[in-house]
């Protein structure tokens, strides 16, 4: 009887123990769905990554998932070696919705010319920090993405002694619709050059619309500052600064002035309109 018993006992842990092991977690399932999404991102795989979002998503910026895909696309073929480093710092899951946080880490090379001496001189680097939330609902044992929200946005492309130059934007985390603010840009001086910069702002639409530079000359003690006003239309916007730096010589034996562009830098950072928080649309929509 006892060793019946024993054999029956085995007989159900084998036949029981699949229906268990293979059962997974909400938040295993989203790590499975993110360990994806990052490989469809470092591979430039527009397709793959338009599969991870629900048909109707909307980002925080208002755009769907072509203009999404529109943009990724745009960018691939811009920065060929752009590269990505993506960390997932919060995963909150449920039954059926979840909210994830991730950041990242972005960079890219830009070789403007094609003289193979000057490449190196003259190249381009591109650095770009993040944190966004995702929120995704599952429905048919799919989790989709159907909505995000940019936190934390910073980007900037650097040429030349422009590379090696310390410089950043400061703006407010967010605005109050039409209201001004202050957007100012911050650089360690180089000994014997100018540098001359151009501040302005620009609602996030797509496509992205023109804007007008003025260049001003950088302080030689203090910052370049612009009081702007922000859009009265609830859209989030971009804080974008263009620096030029230059160097003056004068040639005697011709009597002119020479002037030597040494570097070029354009940054840009993210302010985002004060609005009602995507995550209480999302618990709403789920009670």
């Amino acid at each position: 009887m006892k060793k019946l018993a024993l054999t029956f006992i085995i007989l159900c842990t084998f036949i029981l123990a699949p229906a268990y092991s293979f059962e997974m977690s909400p938040k295993s399932e989203i790590k499975q769905v993110l360990k994806e999404y990052k490989k469809a991102i470092i591979k430039h795989d527009t397709e793959k990554i338009k599969s991870f979002y629900d048909k109707n998503y909307k980002s925080a910026d208002g755009f769907g998932v072509d203009s999404m895909a529109e943009m990724l696309d745009k960018t691939y073929s811009t920065y060929e070696n752009i590269k990505y480093k993506i960390k997932v710092n919060s995963i909150n899951a449920y039954e059926n919705w979840a909210l994830v946080q991730l950041s990242d880490y972005t960079t890219a090379v830009v070789y403007p010319v094609e003289d193979k001496d000057l490449k190196k001189e003259k190249m381009g680097k591109l650095e770009g920090n993040s944190v966004y939330n995702f929120y995704l609902t599952k429905e048919n044992d799919e989790w989709k993405i159907i909505k995000d929200e940019i936190l934390i946005e910073e980007t900037s492309l650097k040429y030349g002694v422009a590379r090696k130059t310390k410089m950043h934007l400061v703006t407010p985390y967010d605005i109050k619709n039409g209201e001004q603010y202050d957007i100012s840009l911050k650089m360690d001086k180089i000994e014997d050059v100018i540098a001359l910069a151009s501040i302005s702002r620009e609602e996030i639409v797509y496509p992205p619309s023109d804007y007008n530079e003025k260049f001003r000359k950088i302080p030689e003690v203090g910052e370049l500052e612009r009081v702007v006003r922000a859009n009265d239309k609830n859209l989030n916007e971009y804080a974008i600064a263009s620096v030029g730096l230059t160097k003056v010589s004068f040639n005697q034996k011709t009597n002119r002035a020479k002037i030597e562009i040494l570097g070029l830098a354009y940054l840009m950072k993210r302010i985002n309109m004060n609005k009602p928080i995507i995550q209480e649309e999302i618990l709403v929509e789920n009670n």
